[in-house]
């Protein structure tokens, strides 16, 4: 059996949720720096180009507020990716 091609296979997946991984790292870090707020990674969702926030109906409302220039810098750092919303 040839295992280089198993873990040729493998390294895809890998590449794939490291980069989730890093995205969704970004994320939290931007909203955390815009907000002077610690988020947690577990609260933050991708789904459909959309971004949902999961926390207090307070860390909401500020992050509508912001919503602009949150986008405005993920795009900046991420500039491959194509966020639509912040929920």
């Amino acid at each position: 059996m040839d295992y280089n091609k198993i873990s040729n296979f493998l390294d895809k997946f890998r590449k794939i949720i490291l980069q989730k991984e890093f995205v969704r790292e970004s994320i939290v870090s931007i909203i955390s720096n815009e907000l002077s707020f610690n988020l947690k990674k577990d609260s933050v969702k991708i789904k459909n180009g959309i971004i949902y926030i999961e926390g207090s109906p307070i860390l909401r409302n500020e992050i509508v507020m912001h919503k602009k220039n949150i986008l405005l810098n993920i795009k900046k750092i991420l500039p491959e990716s194509n966020f639509l919303d912040i929920r």
